[in-house]
């Protein structure tokens, strides 16, 4: 019989989990990652072609289900999705459900005004509001992340200070995305 290895200690404490560095096992190495995904998963779900029908559904039920009257509103909605990719485990599986089902919304949207589904999510994804929605997106699934490898780690109370710190950076991330995405919107409609 042999010896049972424990699992060796390395960055901080932590446990060496699978190989990976241990700066991947921290949100701060974990955010290009998830970003990266983040906007992948959008792009590639926004260009799925959708017949016309179906996307006028699927446009029914969004516009049915979104009715933001302004600033507050559509803070308070983004923060709640952020708050959910932050849980771990099931943050970062909602992160990716979340960022697909949006790229789908936009490919239906694109089907119905006859518009190229791709380049209108680039374009969603140049704006200033899109750019700091999907930073703020990203960061809160890295935490998600973070969370679970402290979680595995036994490291978890150590990890809440960063979900609060996560929490600050990414609010102030959604509330700097929804006055630029009001102010967008007003001068728009004018």
């Amino acid at each position: 019989m042999g010896a049972v290895e424990k699992p060796s200690v390395s960055h901080k404490g932590s446990r060496d989990i699978g190989g990976f560095p241990p700066f991947l096992h921290t949100k701060w190495g974990l955010f290009p990652i998830t970003v990266f995904l983040f906007s992948t998963v959008f792009l590639i779900s926004s260009s799925i072609p959708l017949e016309k029908s179906f996307a006028e559904e699927i446009y029914t039920a969004v516009s049915g289900s979104m009715s933001f009257k302004g600033l507050l509103d559509v803070f308070t909605h983004n923060l709640a999705i952020s708050i959910v990719m932050m849980i771990p485990v099931v943050g970062f599986g909602f992160s990716i459900v979340s960022s697909s089902t949006t790229g789908v919304a936009v490919s239906a949207i694109s089907t119905i005004n006859n518009l190229d589904s791709l380049s209108v999510a680039v374009r969603l994804l140049s704006t200033p509001a899109g750019i700091l929605e999907f930073l703020a997106y990203g960061l809160a699934s890295a935490q998600g992340l973070a969370g679970l490898f402290a979680m595995v780690e036994k490291r978890f109370n150590r990890e809440l200070k960063g979900y609060l710190s996560t929490l600050l950076i990414v609010g102030s991330l959604l509330l700097a995305a929804a006055l630029v995405e009001t102010m967008s919107l007003a001068e728009w409609l004018e």
